[in-house]
């Protein structure tokens, strides 16, 4: 089994105070955050670090964060990699979901929701087992 350690997050968020946060609850799940403030940033770091799994703010202040899942499923290398976007919009959630998002969180994540997502699309645990938990 792959070491939690060994796994990296992708964090592409605008808000200083609200990245730090997510880097302290990825960094408590025992995963390796990766940051960047811009999608053409979060394009550069998923091309040079090949993470896990990506957190991806849809209002990013470059690009549109759909314009940002086109151009990273455009890499072959990149496709896979599973992509929560966030907005504190929650009506985004179909827009999301349609523009190749695998899965939408309402800002502000609640930690619990943040660990079902990072279950789910890490560790492979469905993420409604883990509203039991909550």
């Amino acid at each position: 089994m792959d070491n939690a350690k060994d796994k990296k997050i992708l964090i592409v968020e605008k808000q200083p105070n609200y990245t730090q946060q997510l880097v302290k609850q990825v960094m408590f799940a025992g995963l390796t955050p990766v940051v960047a403030v811009t999608g053409e940033g979060g394009l550069r770091k998923a091309i040079e670090h090949h993470p896990d799994l990506i957190l991806l703010e849809l209002d990013l202040t470059d690009m549109d964060g759909l314009r940002f899942v086109t151009l990273l499923k455009e890499r072959e290398a990149l496709q896979k990699i599973p992509i929560v976007a966030m907005s504190i919009v929650s009506q985004m959630k179909a827009t999301a979901l349609r523009g190749g998002c695998n899965d939408f969180m309402a800002k502000p994540v609640k930690m619990i929701e943040l660990m079902a997502h990072i279950r789910q699309f890490i560790h492979g645990t469905p993420a409604a087992s883990m509203k039991s938990l909550g």
